[in-house]
Protein backbone atom coordinates (compact mmCIF):
# COMPACT_ATOMS: atom_id res chain seq x y z
CA UNK A 1 0.00 0.00 0.00
CA UNK A 2 1.33 3.44 -0.95
CA UNK A 3 1.68 6.17 1.74
CA UNK A 4 -1.08 8.13 0.02
CA UNK A 5 -3.52 5.22 0.09
CA UNK A 6 -2.62 4.60 3.74
CA UNK A 7 -3.38 8.23 4.65
CA UNK A 8 -6.64 8.14 2.71
CA UNK A 9 -7.61 4.86 4.34
CA UNK A 10 -6.89 6.20 7.82
CA UNK A 11 -8.88 9.36 7.12
CA UNK A 12 -11.86 7.26 5.99
CA UNK A 13 -11.54 5.07 9.08
CA UNK A 14 -11.39 8.07 11.42
CA UNK A 15 -14.44 9.75 9.90
CA UNK A 16 -16.66 6.68 9.69
CA UNK A 17 -19.45 6.17 12.20
CA UNK A 18 -19.66 2.51 11.23
CA UNK A 19 -16.41 1.27 9.64
CA UNK A 20 -17.60 -2.32 9.46
CA UNK A 21 -16.04 -5.41 10.99
CA UNK A 22 -12.65 -4.88 9.31
CA UNK A 23 -12.55 -1.22 10.34
CA UNK A 24 -13.46 -2.03 13.94
CA UNK A 25 -10.65 -4.59 14.02
CA UNK A 26 -8.15 -2.02 12.72
CA UNK A 27 -9.35 0.46 15.35
CA UNK A 28 -8.87 -2.15 18.05
CA UNK A 29 -5.35 -2.88 16.82
CA UNK A 30 -4.43 0.81 16.70
CA UNK A 31 -5.98 1.75 20.04
CA UNK A 32 -3.02 0.64 22.23
CA UNK A 33 -0.71 2.93 20.26
CA UNK A 34 -2.83 5.88 21.33
CA UNK A 35 -1.80 5.50 24.99
CA UNK A 36 1.92 6.32 24.58
CA UNK A 37 0.97 9.16 22.25
CA UNK A 38 -1.43 10.55 24.87
CA UNK A 39 1.26 10.26 27.56
CA UNK A 40 3.81 12.05 25.39
CA UNK A 41 1.35 14.87 24.70
CA UNK A 42 0.57 15.18 28.42
CA UNK A 43 4.26 15.35 29.33
CA UNK A 44 4.95 18.00 26.70
CA UNK A 45 2.00 20.12 27.79
CA UNK A 46 3.00 19.85 31.44
CA UNK A 47 6.48 21.13 30.57
CA UNK A 48 5.09 24.21 28.80
CA UNK A 49 2.55 24.78 31.58
CA UNK A 50 5.44 25.01 34.04
CA UNK A 51 7.62 27.20 31.82
CA UNK A 52 5.54 29.16 29.30
CA UNK A 53 7.41 31.11 26.60
CA UNK A 54 7.93 34.88 26.95
CA UNK A 55 5.55 37.23 25.12
CA UNK A 56 6.37 38.14 21.54
CA UNK A 57 7.07 41.74 20.54
CA UNK A 58 3.73 41.94 18.73
CA UNK A 59 0.37 40.34 19.52
CA UNK A 60 -0.04 36.80 18.17
CA UNK A 61 -3.48 35.37 17.45
CA UNK A 62 -3.31 31.59 17.09
CA UNK A 63 -5.85 29.50 15.15
CA UNK A 64 -5.64 25.77 15.78
CA UNK A 65 -7.54 22.58 16.42
CA UNK A 66 -7.34 19.21 18.14
CA UNK A 67 -7.60 17.03 15.05
CA UNK A 68 -5.52 16.36 11.96
CA UNK A 69 -7.04 18.90 9.57
CA UNK A 70 -10.57 19.54 8.45
CA UNK A 71 -11.93 22.15 10.89
CA UNK A 72 -11.75 25.24 8.65
CA UNK A 73 -8.52 26.82 9.88
CA UNK A 74 -7.64 28.35 6.50
CA UNK A 75 -10.89 30.32 6.03
CA UNK A 76 -10.82 31.39 9.70
CA UNK A 77 -7.21 32.63 9.38
CA UNK A 78 -8.27 34.57 6.29
CA UNK A 79 -11.30 35.97 8.11
CA UNK A 80 -9.22 37.21 11.04
CA UNK A 81 -6.35 38.59 8.97
CA UNK A 82 -8.81 40.52 6.78
CA UNK A 83 -10.59 41.83 9.88
CA UNK A 84 -7.34 43.17 11.35
CA UNK A 85 -6.24 44.61 8.01
CA UNK A 86 -9.54 46.43 7.60
CA UNK A 87 -8.94 47.85 11.08
CA UNK A 88 -5.65 49.30 9.81
CA UNK A 89 -3.24 46.75 11.31
CA UNK A 90 -0.24 45.54 9.29
CA UNK A 91 -0.95 41.85 9.73
CA UNK A 92 1.37 38.92 9.03
CA UNK A 93 0.26 35.33 8.48
CA UNK A 94 2.65 32.78 9.99
CA UNK A 95 2.36 29.22 8.73
CA UNK A 96 4.33 26.01 9.08
CA UNK A 97 4.01 25.31 5.37
CA UNK A 98 3.26 21.60 5.53
CA UNK A 99 0.84 22.07 2.65
CA UNK A 100 2.14 24.24 -0.20
CA UNK A 101 -1.47 24.79 -1.22
CA UNK A 102 -2.24 26.76 1.94
CA UNK A 103 0.89 28.90 1.55
CA UNK A 104 -0.02 29.69 -2.06
CA UNK A 105 -3.53 30.70 -1.03
CA UNK A 106 -2.31 32.99 1.72
CA UNK A 107 0.14 34.64 -0.69
CA UNK A 108 -2.63 35.09 -3.24
CA UNK A 109 -4.87 36.73 -0.62
CA UNK A 110 -2.33 38.84 1.28
CA UNK A 111 0.82 39.12 -0.84
CA UNK A 112 4.23 37.51 -0.52
CA UNK A 113 5.53 40.07 1.97
CA UNK A 114 2.78 39.29 4.52
CA UNK A 115 3.23 35.48 4.62
CA UNK A 116 6.02 33.93 6.69
CA UNK A 117 6.68 30.23 6.23
CA UNK A 118 8.83 27.80 8.24
CA UNK A 119 9.13 25.50 11.22
CA UNK A 120 10.45 28.02 13.76
CA UNK A 121 7.42 30.22 14.15
CA UNK A 122 8.96 32.31 16.93
CA UNK A 123 11.70 33.28 14.48
CA UNK A 124 9.06 33.99 11.83
CA UNK A 125 7.21 36.36 14.15
CA UNK A 126 10.51 38.13 14.87
CA UNK A 127 11.04 38.46 11.11
CA UNK A 128 7.54 39.90 10.75
CA UNK A 129 8.34 42.47 13.45
CA UNK A 130 11.56 43.42 11.63
CA UNK A 131 9.52 44.07 8.48
CA UNK A 132 7.10 46.38 10.25
CA UNK A 133 4.13 44.11 10.88
CA UNK A 134 2.06 45.00 13.92
CA UNK A 135 0.28 41.69 14.51
CA UNK A 136 0.62 38.03 13.51
CA UNK A 137 -2.07 35.44 12.86
CA UNK A 138 -0.64 31.98 13.46
CA UNK A 139 -2.01 29.12 11.35
CA UNK A 140 -2.33 25.72 13.06
CA UNK A 141 -0.77 27.01 16.24
CA UNK A 142 -2.57 25.27 19.09
CA UNK A 143 0.14 22.63 19.51
CA UNK A 144 3.01 25.05 18.81
CA UNK A 145 3.62 26.04 22.39
CA UNK A 146 7.11 27.45 21.91
CA UNK A 147 5.45 30.71 20.85
CA UNK A 148 3.42 32.85 23.24
CA UNK A 149 0.02 33.89 21.90
CA UNK A 150 -2.19 36.78 22.97
CA UNK A 151 -5.33 34.95 21.87
CA UNK A 152 -5.56 31.19 21.44
CA UNK A 153 -8.53 30.22 19.26
CA UNK A 154 -9.39 26.54 19.23
CA UNK A 155 -11.57 25.28 16.39
CA UNK A 156 -13.78 22.19 16.64
CA UNK A 157 -15.82 21.22 13.59
CA UNK A 158 -19.42 20.14 13.94
CA UNK A 159 -18.36 17.24 11.71
CA UNK A 160 -15.51 16.13 14.05
CA UNK A 161 -15.90 12.48 15.05
CA UNK A 162 -17.02 11.48 18.51
CA UNK A 163 -15.83 9.93 20.79
CA UNK A 164 -12.30 11.31 20.88
CA UNK A 165 -9.72 8.81 19.62
CA UNK A 166 -6.08 9.79 19.80
CA UNK A 167 -3.61 9.17 16.98
CA UNK A 168 -3.08 6.74 15.31
CA UNK A 169 -6.48 5.16 16.06
CA UNK A 170 -8.26 8.46 15.48
CA UNK A 171 -7.57 11.98 14.20
CA UNK A 172 -7.08 13.69 17.58
CA UNK A 173 -3.69 15.21 18.43
CA UNK A 174 -4.79 16.14 21.97
CA UNK A 175 -7.59 15.13 24.35
CA UNK A 176 -10.64 17.31 24.70
CA UNK A 177 -9.44 18.53 28.11
CA UNK A 178 -6.77 20.56 26.30
CA UNK A 179 -9.55 22.96 25.31
CA UNK A 180 -9.03 24.57 28.73
CA UNK A 181 -5.86 26.11 27.31
CA UNK A 182 -7.75 28.15 24.72
CA UNK A 183 -8.96 31.70 25.18
CA UNK A 184 -11.90 31.16 22.80
CA UNK A 185 -13.63 28.09 21.39
CA UNK A 186 -15.10 28.20 17.88
CA UNK A 187 -17.41 25.46 16.64
CA UNK A 188 -17.20 25.61 12.86
CA UNK A 189 -20.13 24.40 10.80
CA UNK A 190 -20.22 23.55 7.11
CA UNK A 191 -22.62 20.67 6.64
CA UNK A 192 -23.02 19.39 10.19
CA UNK A 193 -26.48 19.47 11.72
CA UNK A 194 -27.48 22.01 14.32
CA UNK A 195 -27.88 19.10 16.73
CA UNK A 196 -24.19 18.24 16.15
CA UNK A 197 -23.23 21.86 16.81
CA UNK A 198 -25.21 21.90 20.05
CA UNK A 199 -23.66 18.60 21.14
CA UNK A 200 -20.14 19.93 20.59
CA UNK A 201 -20.83 23.14 22.45
CA UNK A 202 -22.05 21.12 25.43
CA UNK A 203 -18.99 18.85 25.36
CA UNK A 204 -16.67 21.85 25.21
CA UNK A 205 -18.45 23.59 28.08
CA UNK A 206 -17.98 20.48 30.20
CA UNK A 207 -14.34 20.04 29.16
CA UNK A 208 -13.40 23.74 29.42
CA UNK A 209 -15.83 25.52 31.75
CA UNK A 210 -15.56 29.28 31.58
CA UNK A 211 -13.91 29.43 28.14
CA UNK A 212 -16.29 31.35 25.85
CA UNK A 213 -17.60 29.47 22.83
CA UNK A 214 -19.45 30.47 19.70
CA UNK A 215 -20.49 29.07 16.33
CA UNK A 216 -18.74 30.06 13.12
CA UNK A 217 -20.64 29.31 9.91
CA UNK A 218 -18.54 28.38 6.86
CA UNK A 219 -20.42 28.97 3.63
CA UNK A 220 -19.50 27.45 0.28
CA UNK A 221 -19.77 29.67 -2.77
CA UNK A 222 -18.09 32.28 -4.93
CA UNK A 223 -17.36 30.54 -8.23
CA UNK A 224 -13.97 31.26 -9.84
CA UNK A 225 -11.84 29.88 -12.63
CA UNK A 226 -8.42 28.39 -11.97
CA UNK A 227 -6.75 31.78 -12.43
CA UNK A 228 -9.01 33.47 -9.89
CA UNK A 229 -11.42 35.32 -12.20
CA UNK A 230 -15.18 35.18 -11.52
CA UNK A 231 -16.91 32.24 -13.17
CA UNK A 232 -20.42 30.90 -13.64
CA UNK A 233 -21.72 28.00 -11.59
CA UNK A 234 -21.47 24.73 -13.52
CA UNK A 235 -24.51 23.36 -15.29
CA UNK A 236 -25.31 19.68 -15.37
CA UNK A 237 -23.34 16.88 -13.78
CA UNK A 238 -19.85 17.47 -12.37
CA UNK A 239 -16.68 15.70 -11.34
CA UNK A 240 -15.65 16.97 -7.88
CA UNK A 241 -11.90 16.87 -7.25
CA UNK A 242 -10.45 17.44 -3.80
CA UNK A 243 -7.30 16.87 -1.78
CA UNK A 244 -8.57 18.08 1.57
CA UNK A 245 -8.95 16.37 4.93
CA UNK A 246 -12.71 15.86 4.57
CA UNK A 247 -13.73 15.35 0.96
CA UNK A 248 -17.19 14.09 1.97
CA UNK A 249 -17.92 17.51 3.47
CA UNK A 250 -16.96 19.08 0.15
CA UNK A 251 -19.27 16.66 -1.65
CA UNK A 252 -22.15 17.41 0.72
CA UNK A 253 -21.70 21.14 0.21
CA UNK A 254 -21.75 20.74 -3.58
CA UNK A 255 -24.91 18.66 -3.37
CA UNK A 256 -26.57 21.59 -1.60
CA UNK A 257 -25.20 24.16 -4.05
CA UNK A 258 -26.03 22.15 -7.16
CA UNK A 259 -29.39 20.46 -6.52
CA UNK A 260 -30.27 17.93 -9.16
CA UNK A 261 -26.70 17.49 -10.40
CA UNK A 262 -25.10 14.08 -10.28
CA UNK A 263 -21.74 14.57 -8.60
CA UNK A 264 -18.90 12.08 -8.75
CA UNK A 265 -16.13 12.54 -6.17
CA UNK A 266 -12.46 12.06 -7.01
CA UNK A 267 -10.75 12.30 -3.61
CA UNK A 268 -7.02 12.43 -2.96
CA UNK A 269 -5.09 12.60 0.31
CA UNK A 270 -4.88 15.95 2.14
CA UNK A 271 -2.36 18.34 0.48
CA UNK A 272 -1.82 15.95 -2.45
CA UNK A 273 0.47 17.25 -5.22
CA UNK A 274 -1.09 16.40 -8.57
CA UNK A 275 1.00 14.86 -11.34
CA UNK A 276 0.57 15.31 -15.09
CA UNK A 277 -0.57 11.69 -15.35
CA UNK A 278 -3.26 12.22 -12.69
CA UNK A 279 -4.52 15.37 -14.39
CA UNK A 280 -4.72 13.54 -17.73
CA UNK A 281 -6.67 10.75 -16.03
CA UNK A 282 -9.08 13.26 -14.46
CA UNK A 283 -9.70 14.90 -17.82
CA UNK A 284 -10.43 11.51 -19.35
CA UNK A 285 -12.70 10.66 -16.44
CA UNK A 286 -14.75 13.86 -16.62
CA UNK A 287 -16.47 12.73 -19.83
CA UNK A 288 -17.64 16.19 -20.84
CA UNK A 289 -18.64 17.23 -17.34
CA UNK A 290 -17.29 20.30 -15.57
CA UNK A 291 -14.57 19.65 -13.01
CA UNK A 292 -15.16 21.41 -9.68
CA UNK A 293 -12.37 21.75 -7.14
CA UNK A 294 -11.60 23.51 -3.86
CA UNK A 295 -9.52 26.68 -3.59
CA UNK A 296 -6.62 24.64 -2.17
CA UNK A 297 -6.73 22.34 -5.19
CA UNK A 298 -6.98 25.28 -7.58
CA UNK A 299 -3.55 26.66 -6.77
CA UNK A 300 -2.08 23.30 -7.77
CA UNK A 301 -4.28 22.46 -10.75
CA UNK A 302 -3.81 25.95 -12.26
CA UNK A 303 -0.30 24.95 -13.35
CA UNK A 304 -1.82 22.47 -15.83
CA UNK A 305 -2.95 24.47 -18.86
CA UNK A 306 -5.04 21.58 -20.17
CA UNK A 307 -7.20 21.66 -17.02
CA UNK A 308 -8.01 25.39 -17.08
CA UNK A 309 -10.84 25.39 -19.65
CA UNK A 310 -12.68 22.58 -17.87
CA UNK A 311 -12.45 23.44 -14.17
CA UNK A 312 -14.19 25.88 -11.85
CA UNK A 313 -13.40 26.58 -8.22
CA UNK A 314 -15.64 26.97 -5.21
CA UNK A 315 -14.41 28.17 -1.85
CA UNK A 316 -15.39 28.35 1.80
CA UNK A 317 -15.76 31.72 3.53
CA UNK A 318 -16.70 32.60 7.10
CA UNK A 319 -20.13 34.18 7.21
CA UNK A 320 -20.49 37.51 9.00
CA UNK A 321 -18.27 39.40 11.40
CA UNK A 322 -16.84 38.10 14.70
CA UNK A 323 -19.44 37.91 17.43
CA UNK A 324 -19.06 38.75 21.11
CA UNK A 325 -17.01 38.18 23.19
CA UNK A 326 -14.48 37.36 20.44
CA UNK A 327 -15.03 40.70 18.71
CA UNK A 328 -14.11 42.66 21.83
CA UNK A 329 -11.03 40.51 22.38
CA UNK A 330 -9.90 41.09 18.79
CA UNK A 331 -10.52 44.82 19.10
CA UNK A 332 -8.48 44.95 22.29
CA UNK A 333 -5.61 43.10 20.61
CA UNK A 334 -5.82 45.44 17.64
CA UNK A 335 -5.77 48.44 19.98
CA UNK A 336 -2.66 47.12 21.69
CA UNK A 337 -1.02 46.54 18.31
CA UNK A 338 -1.67 50.11 17.20
CA UNK A 339 -0.02 51.67 20.22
Amino acid sequence: MTPERLRRGLADLWSSDDPGAAGRMVRALLAPAGLPFRLAVAARNARYDRRPPPPARIPVVSVGNLTVGGTGKTPVVRWLAEWFREAGMRTAVVVRGYGADEVSLYRRWFGDDAVFVGRDRAALVAAAVAQGHQLAVLDDGFQHRRLHRTLDLLLVAAEDPWPVRMLPGGPYREPLASARRATHLLVTRRTGSREAVAAWRERLRCAAPGVPDQVVELHMGGWRDLEGAPAEAPEGDVLAVSSIARPRTFLAGLETLLPGARIELAAFADHHAYTAREVAALLDRRGGRTVVCTAKDAVKLASFAEMRPHCVVVGFRVAGDPGEPLRSALAEVGGCASR
